[in-house]
């Protein structure tokens, strides 16, 4: 008998309950804001590190900004016609 193993288990559990992850994701993310509320750093290096959630927010606003620069910029930059050979010769 052949065993499925746990990476089958996950994506078979990933296709049947999508919104139950999404939503143990976001919970997951806000407890850990949540927590920083609490466990505060003992020196703060910069000022931004006294405010709580501020370094989630910050990477959330950077990883929306990235996204948007790489989709509206950089694309249309680098992309070419689906049907161009690669074969330049």
């Amino acid at each position: 008998m052949e065993t499925k193993g746990f990476g089958h288990w996950l994506d078979t559990t990933r296709e049947e309950q999508k919104g139950l992850w999404k939503v143990l994701f976001f919970v997951l993310l806000a407890g850990l804001v949540g927590v920083n509320l609490f466990l505060r750093p003992h020196h703060a290096e910069y000022g931004y590190d006294t405010i709580p959630g501020f370094w989630a927010a910050f990477g959330l606003l950077v990883s929306v900004l990235m996204v948007l620069v790489m989709k509206k910029i950089v694309q249309p930059l680098i992309e070419r016609p689906e049907d161009r050979d690669d074969d330049d010769s």
